[in-house]
């Protein structure tokens, strides 16, 4: 699926919204009403899709926190991400709830205001995603944020005419910052790097498609023309429903989306799994290119007669088709991206112990194994390991291997002598190890590489009920 189709389907929706609507209340705008369900579908979707997962997006806030700490103010960025998650959930559930609150159309012009506000908090972070790739200044980065902000107070005034006019000079801002970054050095200080970005996903749909940063940031910018839109005509959104059975639903629909959100950070695993390490999923096969990409390269070499660079193909440097008396010189090399090829979908995943590397043969067993997950042990839940003990000694005199795969912190041992685990414990990078599990521990059960199922620490099966499912029947 690619943003476009998500673009397709929410717009057949929305199409299908409106003409209801006109069928039944005849609205005064019908452009307005296509683009108030619109938007209300989209940031549904969108909000639905992080919040079965939040912590997802707790990890990439995180993310965004380290870039933000590298271009200064670090001490504030280090403490705003200590509440990475909670400000993940508010978000999410804002986003569901706005959505909502828009479609039926419940006070649109606070509705619309706060859409428009949480868009250009997007764009500003998408748009940070894509352009630091061009080595953008912090001079840039005040200037962009100064243009938000007053895109922002578009939303504020209750008259129309206020509404415009801030509007207009908004556009003059927009206009200043756009001549400013082509004529000027003091903007981009080098040619685009994809390498160079310092958020290289912005996590808008969480797992459930990971697009370019460059897809996300003109998604936002055609989502900020019809927000405006709205909230320059909020006068034309007409409620679905009458004031009571509104305000209903937003009673409801804030509780609901916040419930959801809370239970898939606090109770469960995420209730839809987008994760390449979902149950039914093939971990070994997943960490296999099935596609490499194909590059054609190309040398820039530099005539010593007329001092002129000119670009040839490898085959005619391989093959001295080049003037090589003249074009002695070779400046530069270009590396063109012709086909992406298909990458692995899981990369970064070494299993280690204390003599090497171990993924092949773990994720080789061909019989059942039991995998306690846990990407930070000073954070676990010391109760869930007492559980997980007991659950290990009739596991393993059933034959079942029982491990765990942690960061390695350098007080794993003090950690393993403390709760008693005699079992072994092998080692993985943080990030594929958050990615398998959200719970801190989690537990995980493999067979030839497959993930047959996982549990969340509130939700541990006991080795009876294990052995009831899976281990009699093998």
């Amino acid at each position: 699926m690619t943003v476009y189709t998500i673009f397709a389907i929410v717009a057949a929706a929305a199409f299908v919204l409106a003409l209801i609507r006109f069928v039944v209340k005849r609205p005064p705008n019908i452009l307005i009403t296509f683009l108030q369900d619109f938007v209300g579908a989209f940031f549904i979707f969108s909000g639905f899709v992080k919040a079965v997962d939040p912590l997802g997006t707790s990890y990439k806030m995180h993310e965004y926190f380290e870039a933000f700490a590298s271009e200064g103010l670090r001490p504030l960025w280090e403490y705003l991400a200590n509440f990475s998650t909670f400000m993940a959930v508010v978000m999410i559930a804002t986003e569901l709830f706005v959505g909502l609150m828009l479609i039926i159309g419940w006070k649109p012009r606070f509705t619309a205001g706060l859409i428009w506000l949480l868009t250009l908090f997007f764009t500003f972070l998408t748009g940070y995603t894509y352009l630091s790739g061009f080595c953008i200044s912090k001079l840039f980065i005040v200037l962009s944020l100064g243009v938000i902000l007053l895109l922002a107070s578009v939303a504020f005034p209750a008259k129309q005419s206020q509404r415009i006019n801030l509007f207009f000079f908004s556009i003059g801002a927009i206009v200043a910052l756009f001549l400013f970054s082509k004529f000027s050095n003091m903007a981009f200080m080098c040619a685009f790097k994809e390498g160079g970005m310092k958020v290289t996903d912005c996590g808008c749909f969480g797992d459930f498609i990971k697009l370019k940063p460059w897809e996300t940031f003109y998604k936002d910018c055609v989502l900020d023309i019809m927000i405006l839109v709205l909230v320059l005509n909020a006068k034309h959104v007409r409620p679905a429903f009458n004031p009571l059975i509104n305000n209903i639903l937003a009673g409801i629909t804030g509780v609901v989306s916040l419930f959801l959100c809370l239970y898939c950070v606090y109770w469960n695993e995420p209730i839809i799994d987008f994760r390449p390490y979902a149950i039914g999923n093939d971990i070994a096969d997943l960490r296999k290119e099935k596609k490499p990409p194909v590059y054609q390269m190309s040398f820039i070499y530099r005539s010593n007669k007329t001092h002129q660079d000119k670009e040839f193909s490898y085959d005619d440097v391989m093959k001295s088709k080049i003037d090589a008396a003249e074009y002695d010189t070779c400046v530069d090399r270009k590396q063109i991206l012709l086909d992406p090829g298909i990458p692995a979908r899981i990369l970064g995943l070494y299993i280690n112990n204390d003599d090497g590397e171990i993924t092949d043969s773990i994720l080789g067993n061909p019989d059942y194994s039991l995998m306690v997950v846990s990407w930070n042990l000073g954070k676990t839940s010391e109760s869930a390991f007492k559980e997980l003990n007991a659950l290990q000694a009739p596991s393993e005199k059933a034959g079942i291997k029982f491990f765990a795969l942690v960061t390695n912190d350098g007080h794993v041992d003090e950690f393993r002598h403390k709760n008693q685990t005699a079992w072994p414990f092998y080692y993985a990078d943080e990030t594929p190890i958050k990615t398998m599990m959200r719970s801190n521990p989690g537990l995980m059960l493999l067979k030839k590489g497959v993930v047959v199922n996982k549990w969340h620490c509130h939700h541990f099966p006991t080795f009876d009920e294990l052995n009831k499912q899976y281990f009699s029947k093998k």
